[in-house]
C-alpha cells in the first residue's frame, strides 16, 4: 500500500547567499533583487530542538539591514555574524503568534503573541555563557560567529563556524526560533504598534549607551525609525534632556515632536547645517586652515546619537560635539571611512561609542532585556507609536515594499511592513 506524503509549505523571502552573485551585485552587473528568493512553496519551518518555537508571522518590517543584505552594501566585517546556511529566511523585526512548542519550552504557550531578538547567544544553544553573555551583552555574544564552548554541543548545531549569525524569519509565514529569543507581548498592542519593538530595543540600548542628563542636550541625526525610536527610548527612560532631531523631511519632524524632540532642524530648509548646530547649542565655530569648521572651546551638543552612519555624517558628528563629549555610532552605512578626520577625537578627547542591537540593560535599578523593556513601553502607551507603521504590504508585493523602503520620502514611509495577517 502506498502512503501518501504531505509536504507543507509557505510563502516567503529568503536570501541566497552566494559569492559570485554577490560579487556581480557588488560591482552592478547583476538584477535589483538578484540576492533574494521569492517562493510559495518554501519548506514549512519544523522544530528540531526541542527549546525552540514555531510562530507565525503577523507582521515583519523591512529594516535598513535588509536594504544593505540586498544591495550588498554592508561592511566586509559583517560576514563574521553572518547566517552559515543559504538560502536563509529574512526579516527580524516582527510580530507573530505561537503555534507549537517544543518540549523543553516553559515560558511559552501556544497563542501568545510575540516579538523576536535575532541574536542567538550562548544559553540558546545550552552552552556555558562566553564573556559578553555573562555580562548580558547578548548583541556580542561569540556564538554570533559560531563559536561555542568548545563542548560537544557545538556538534549538535554542525560543529565550530557552522552556526550563528543573524535569526529571522518576518518575511515568510512561518519561522522558527529558540525560546529565549522571544518575548511575549500583550494581544491588545495592535500589531502595527507591537512590531516597532525591535528598533525600539536598539534606541533603549543606544540611549543607555550614554543616557543624557536633565540638564544636557542631545543631538539625534537621522529621522528614520532608528532614529525615532532613540528620541522616544532617551524619553521613555527617564532623561529631560534637551533633544535636537536632525531630519531631512517634514514628516519625519512631526514623528519626532511626537516622540520627544524639543528643536528639529530640517537638513532640507537649513542653509548651513554647522551654523543651526553651532546657534542652537551656542557653539563656537571655528575654521581650520583647510577643511570644515569645529566646534570647539565653547558649546556643541553633549552627545550626538548618529544614527545614519554614513561617512560624512561621522564627520559631521566629531566636527560638531562639545569637547569632551560622546558620540554614539548606531547607524552601519558606512564601511571603510575616506572623508572622516579621526584625529578630532584626540583634539577634542570625545568618547566614541558603538552601539549595536540590544541585550540585559541597567535600567531603574534592575537588570532587565531591552525586548522586556521595549514591550513595557509599548505596552503602557502605545497611542505614543501610532501610524508609525506607513505602509503594508502582501509579501508577493516585495519588490514594490522594497522599491518604496529604498526610497521613502516618494511616499512619506516611516515603517514598512509585510503583512501575513
Amino acid at each position: 500500500m502506498n502512503t501518501l506524503h504531505v509536504v507543507i509549505t509557505m510563502k516567503g523571502i529568503f536570501y541566497d547567499l552566494q559569492l559570485r552573485k554577490a560579487v556581480m551585485k557588488k560591482i552592478g552587473v547583476a538584477s535589483k533583487f538578484s540576492m533574494i528568493k521569492y517562493r510559495t512553496d518554501w519548506p514549512n519551518p519544523e522544530i528540531v530542538h526541542q527549546n525552540q518555537v514555531k510562530v507565525k508571522t503577523r507582521l515583519g518590517g523591512i529594516c535598513a539591514g535588509d536594504l544593505h543584505q540586498i544591495n550588498v552594501t554592508l561592511p566586509y566585517s559583517a560576514t563574521i555574524i553572518a547566517r552559515k546556511d543559504s538560502p536563509f529566511p529574512m526579516g527580524h523585526e516582527l510580530v507573530g503568534e505561537v503555534v507549537e512548542i517544543g518540549e523543553e519550552v516553559t515560558h511559552l504557550k501556544v497563542g501568545e503573541h510575540v516579538i523576536l531578538s535575532p541574536m542567538v547567544h550562548c544559553a540558546a544553544y545550552g552552552f556555558e555563557p562566553c564573556c559578553s553573555c555573562k555580562e548580558g551583552h547578548y548583541n556580542t555574544c561569540q556564538a554570533n560567529a559560531g563559536i561555542g564552548d568548545g563542548s560537544g554541543r557545538e556538534e549538535m548545531f554542525g560543529g565550530e563556524r557552522a552556526f550563528g549569525g543573524f535569526s529571522g524569519g518576518g518575511f515568510s509565514e512561518y519561522f522558527v526560533a529558540y525560546e529565549n529569543q522571544l518575548t511575549p507581548i500583550s494581544k491588545e498592542v495592535p500589531d502595527e504598534i507591537a512590531v516597532i519593538a525591535e528598533p525600539l530595543s536598539i534606541g533603549i540600548h543606544a540611549a543607555l549607551r550614554r543616557l543624557p542628563k536633565d540638564d544636557e542636550t542631545a543631538l539625534v541625526i537621522g529621522g528614520g525609525i532608528i532614529g525615532l525610536m532613540t528620541i522616544s527610548a532617551i524619553r521613555e527612560l527617564g532623561s529631560k534632556c534637551r533633544i535636537i532631531a536632525l531630519v531631512r523631511y517634514p514628516y519625519q519632524a512631526e514623528f519626532a515632536r511626537q516622540l520627544g524632540a524639543d528643536k528639529i532642524i530640517s537638513e532640507k530648509e537649513a542653509n548651513d547645517l554647522y551654523e543651526e548646530v553651532a546657534k542652537m547649542t551656542d557653539g563656537a565655530l571655528i575654521k581650520p586652515l583647510r577643511g570644515k569648521r569645529i566646534i570647539y572651546g565653547r558649546g556643541g551638543p553633549d552627545v550626538i546619537f548618529d544614527t545614519i552612519g554614513t561617512d560624512s555624517s561621522i564627520d559631521d558628528s566629531l566636527r560638531w560635539v562639545k569637547c569632551n563629549g560622546t558620540v554614539v555610532l548606531i547607524g552601519m552605512a558606512f564601511g571603510i571611512t575616506k572623508k572622516t578626520e579621526w584625529a578630532l577625537q584626540i583634539y577634542k578627547e570625545l568618547t566614541l561609542l558603538g552601539s549595536m542591537n540590544s541585550g540585559v540593560e541597567e535600567y531603574d535599578g534592575e537588570k532587565i532585556d531591552a525586548f522586556e523593556l521595549a514591550s513595557r513601553f509599548l505596552e503602557r502607551q502605545p497611542e505614543r507609536y501610532k501610524n508609525l507603521v506607513t505602509h503594508q504590504y502582501r509579501i508577493d508585493e516585495y519588490k514594490d515594499a522594497f522599491s518604496l523602503a529604498m526610497n521613502k520620502s516618494r511616499d512619506g514611509a516611516i515603517k514598512i511592513a509585510f503583512s501575513f495577517k
